[in-house]
């Protein structure tokens, strides 16, 4: 499981208990948390740009695209999340590939690109996390490592 960015996964059990290093039924309590009452839902598509996938990614996926329904986890370049907030504290949840936010480059600017044109207000100390509860820390940890691959 990753641990990375500077929020520690510590200090990240205490915002959200399910991130909390052993937790069983982690990915169910990550689930009924994003989707009982989310902020936004999301897929981006591969060049960045933000699609609005209202309640549910299942119903509402980019138009021509239903092949990446059935593409765990890569769906077809695309990335899908979703964002959700508890007493002040929001956690951006992205479906992907346990490295996608940590070490591929293309991902991770395709979400950065997307995420910055959310329609709802985005915390800056957002922590955003895997479906599988890998920790990538903040948009800006993400950026700096993002900037320290590029060179």
């Amino acid at each position: 499981m990753i641990t990375s960015g500077s929020i520690s996964r510590e200090v990240a059990a205490d915002r959200f208990d399910f991130l909390a290093e052993k937790v069983r039924g982690r990915r169910a309590a990550l689930n009924d948390f994003t989707h009982t009452d989310p902020d936004f839902v999301f897929w981006i598509y591969p060049d960045g740009r933000l699609f609005d996938a209202k309640d549910a990614h299942i119903r509402n996926y980019p138009k021509g695209h239903a092949h990446i329904l059935k593409d765990k986890p890569e769906y077809g370049g695309f990335l899908r999340g979703r964002v959700a907030t508890r007493l002040g504290h929001q956690l951006i949840v992205v479906y992907c590939r346990e490295d996608a936010l940590f070490s591929d480059a293309s991902r991770m600017t395709q979400f950065l690109k997307g995420i910055t044109h959310l329609p709802v207000p985005l915390d800056p100390a957002a922590l955003v996390v895997s479906d599988n509860a890998d920790l990538y820390g903040t948009l800006d940890d993400i950026e700096e490592r993002l900037a320290s691959l590029l060179g």
